[in-house]
Order: structure tokens, then C-alpha cells, then sequence
């Protein structure tokens, strides 16, 4: 019981050589319209991740005001021992004659703070 398909309409090769000509532009067209949403998409979906990641930052104050904000993890500092040791002598990082070498004499009103100094530190 199978019912024969109608028969195509005859054409041409000239008529055949449009339509592919015709097709083959549709599908340049196509492809060109899908690169397009394509790209859209993607970058439709980056501005959703930022806006995603801006509606989380902008959540965590709201969350929890009184809590302070979360720092990144400080990389650990080493411990003195892992330090190595220089053999410096403190008194070597001036050298002789570029520091004063006797300080200045006491003027009167450094005088008077000094006399009063320990009254001051009896009242605290």
C-alpha cells in the first residue's frame, strides 16, 4: 500500500545552479547571524556573572553589618628563627662624625619638665 511520492517538477541546471546560488547565500547569511548571537550570548553571560558577583558583594554588608568585612588570608610571616642572622653591630649603622656626638645642652624649660616629672606621674 505504499503511495508513490509526486514526482519533482523538472527544472533545469541553469534554474538547479540559481536555487543552489540562492541557498548558499541564505546559509552565509545564517552563519553570519549566528556568530552574531553567539558573541551576544557571550557576552551577555559575562555581564550576568559580573552583575551576579556585584549582588553578592553588595549582599554580604547587608547580611551581617555588624560583622566586619572578610579579608583575604595574610600569606604567613616566618618565624625569627627561619630569619637568617646578619652579624651587624647596631652602633655601625652611623657612621663617626655624622651623628651628634654629644647631645645638647639642658635649656631651662626642659629643665623645669624634668623637675616636675615625677609630680605629674604620682597624679596619673
Amino acid at each position: 500500500m505504499a503511495t508513490a511520492a509526486p514526482a519533482a517538477p523538472k527544472l533545469s541546471k541553469d534554474e538547479l545552479r540559481a536555487r543552489v546560488e540562492q541557498l548558499e547565500r541564505a546559509n552565509a547569511t545564517l552563519r553570519v547571524k549566528s556568530k552574531e548571537a553567539a558573541r551576544a550570548a557571550k557576552a551577555a553571560a559575562a555581564r550576568i556573572a559580573e552583575l551576579e558577583d556585584k549582588v553578592a558583594q553588595l549582599e554580604q554588608p547587608a547580611a551581617a553589618p555588624s560583622a566586619p568585612a572578610k579579608r583575604s588570608p595574610k600569606p604567613p610571616v616566618p618565624a625569627r628563627a627561619k630569619r637568617p642572622r646578619r652579624d651587624v653591630d647596631p652602633g655601625d649603622a652611623v657612621p663617626p662624625g655624622a651623628a651628634v656626638q654629644q647631645p645638647a645642652p639642658v635649656d631651662e624649660e626642659a629643665e623645669t619638665a624634668l623637675e616636675n616629672l615625677p609630680e605629674h606621674l604620682k597624679a596619673e
